[in-house]
């Protein structure tokens, strides 16, 4: 379950960090100046002697889920306030996944003027049918593209796909909802440093401790993505991250224990009766040969 956000040279606290290798949020944008500074007129970064194809920019990638709408959240990012701390990041990608919101957030984003998006290409769709092609372009790679962000809703799903894959991962709670379970999840993921538990009205600053841990675990630099065996095998059903999110639901969690429980016993006792099968094998061999 380690991916670099989660929990790499990360901050246990979400916010800080502190120590010889942490990397402050100034740090974190003077690296982006200075390789803005590197860039030749045409766009592309030069090295003396060291011919470099230029990579991509980073990416940004939004997701409400499928079922219910998240407004608050897309009203934020389709603010020139949150295109200018993308951009100040080296981002220049923003795909959003709106739901039933399609038409108002494409409406907020005509609104904004070239200067708003600050260079920020944005691009938004309903629902899709390949989410994880969406959350591996914001996985970074050796040589191929750095890492970005995936925001999301507090799904479990999604949540879980974004932390398989190994993209950096920003959980927003849904308050509109009946209940406070994705909060419960946001906090979870967050004390556990796997995910960065990102705040309506401060997205900004999310996206900064993003950026820490970015650099922190030096997640531009990822090995290529592997994706797991099909189908995964019984031993490996349940994961860790299934405990954890368990943890936010305590009655569904007693009842997985109480299951395992069971499993379990009924294991002991298939040994028990093997065992005491192959001892009275033994004994009635040992008979017959005294006969």
């Amino acid at each position: 379950m380690v991916n670099g956000v989660n929990g790499v040279g990360g901050c246990s606290d979400g916010g800080s960090s502190s120590g010889s290798n942490s990397v402050s949020v100034t740090q974190a944008r003077e690296l982006k100046r200075r390789r803005v500074d590197l860039l030749s007129d045409d766009g592309v970064e030069t090295h003396q002697n060291t011919p470099q194809t230029a990579l991509p920019g980073r990416r940004c990638f939004v997701t409400v889920g499928a079922t219910a709408g998240f407004r608050a959240l897309l009203d934020e990012v389709s603010t020139a306030g949150f295109c200018l701390c993308l951009a100040e990041h080296g981002y220049t990608t923003l795909e959003v996944q709106c739901g039933p919101d399609e038409a108002a957030f494409a409406e907020r984003v005509a609104r904004l003027s070239d200067d708003d998006k600050h260079g920020i290409a944005i691009r938004s769709f309903g629902y899709t049918g390949n989410m994880q092609a969406h959350i591996l372009n914001c996985r970074g790679q050796a040589g191929v593209r750095p890492a970005g962000c995936v925001i999301s809703h507090g799904g479990t799903g999604t949540v879980g796909e974004v932390l398989g894959v190994g993209a950096p991962l920003i959980v927003v709670a849904n308050p509109t909802l009946m209940d406070n379970h994705q909060l419960e999840l946001a906090e979870s993921l967050e004390e556990q440093n796997v995910a960065v538990h990102g705040r309506i009205g401060s997205l900004a600053a999310a996206i900064d401790r993003v950026a820490e841990r970015i650099i922190q675990g030096t997640l531009d630099a990822l090995p290529p993505y592997c994706p797991p065996s099909f189908p995964v095998p019984a031993t490996d059903r349940i994961t860790l991250f299934d405990w954890m999110v368990l943890t936010c639901y305590p009655d569904e969690l007693a009842a997985q224990m109480h299951i395992a429980d069971l499993d379990q016993a009924e294991a002991d006792f298939a040994q028990q009766q093997q065992q005491a099968q192959q001892v009275s094998s033994q004994e009635n061999n040992g008979l017959a040969q005294l006969d």
